[in-house]
């Protein structure tokens, strides 16, 4: 009797998984041996003791983007790179934004920066981070959310939200597309670091080019208070309310109930698209703001001014209920 010939037939789509799958582990471990060189531990000396957190180059020059709650008010700032303390200052560290920047005297490695305006929903995204007494160490995830509040509380611009496990101590650590490029900087972690909040990139260059062309930050305030109308009005439901004849708003021609189109080139739909408009206006540079007035289309051009509430030039967010029916165009 012949014996029976069996003929195993391998799945397609199991083949397709299995590839993927590999594909994807071989390109996160090149962009991580590539890119663990530019990232940094961050230790901070205060009156309480000794805080840790990460940090990255972003430049060749020594420039470090970290997060500014390790090194707020510290007495003594060093970084931890290549077998070396190197003693590190403190350009600024911003309240508002979460970040802070870092200067050390040295040629350094660094990471350069991504689109992060291109960044959605299940983009893949990756983390590099010192666990506290740990070496650098990857993370894996991908962006979950687009988020402006988290438990009610507003931030001063959208953050991604990633199902991205962090540890203690990655706090400031870079977030990285498949290409090895930043796209943002880990400033918070959720339900115990299972899942994370991050500044995107071009948020965080807003501080530095502040920081190049002033040597300060300039966070602009043009004024005006926005509510939701009953009905929209050429595609938005932004409203303008109060406003005070005293602020740059008032002085350039905007007038209550003007319907805001556009803030310095950012598309407003609703009142809260405001706060990313917002964010980005920088105290004294002109900003073009477009509005229906009526059955009329005007664009105005405001000069904003310093936040009248922002001592040290920072600005911390404010908590707020969900229910938030006006924000501050600030």
């Amino acid at each position: 009797m012949a014996a029976a010939t069996v003929v195993v037939f391998s799945s397609p789509c199991l083949q397709a998984k299995e590839s993927i799958a590999d594909k994807l582990s071989s390109q996160v471990h090149k962009v991580f041996d590539e890119r663990r060189g530019a990232v940094v531990k961050v230790r901070a000396t205060d009156s309480l003791g000794i805080r840790f957190g990460s940090g990255f180059f972003t430049d060749p020059t020594g420039t470090i983007y970290t997060h500014a709650g390790i090194v707020l008010n510290a007495q003594d700032v060093v970084v931890l790179f290549g077998g070396k303390e190197l003693p590190a200052r403190v350009l600024v560290a911003d309240e508002r934004s979460g970040i802070a920047i870092l200067k050390v005297d040295a040629s350094t490695p660094f990471i350069p920066a991504g689109d992060s305006k291109k960044v959605g929903v299940t983009t893949p995204v990756m983390l590099i981070g010192y666990p506290e007494d740990l070496e650098a160490c990857p993370s894996f995830g991908i962006v979950a959310g687009l988020d402006r509040k988290f438990l009610g509380q507003y931030f001063s611009t959208t953050h991604f939200r990633a199902n991205l496990p962090v540890q203690r101590g990655q706090g400031g650590a870079p977030i990285l597309n498949m290409n090895g490029e930043s796209i943002g900087i880990l400033v918070g972690r959720i339900d115990g670091g299972a899942a994370c909040h991050i500044l995107p990139m071009h948020a965080a260059e807003k501080v530095r080019m502040d920081l190049a062309r002033f040597g300060e930050l300039r966070p602009g305030w043009v004024g005006v208070e926005v509510e939701d109308a009953e009905a929209p009005a050429g595609g938005s439901t932004a409203k303008i309310g109060a406003l005070d004849p005293s602020t740059p708003a008032s002085q350039s021609g905007l007038q209550a109930g003007d319907m805001l189109l556009s803030v310095g080139g950012t598309k407003i739909g609703t009142s809260e698209d405001v706060l990313d408009a917002s964010y980005f206006l920088t105290a004294g540079d002109n900003a073009d703001i477009e509005v229906m007035r009526g059955p009329e289309k005007i664009t105005i051009s405001v000069r904003p001014t310093l936040h009248p509430l922002a001592p040290g030039h920072q600005m911390q967010a404010i908590a707020v209920p969900d229910a938030i029916q006006r924000i501050n165009l600030q």
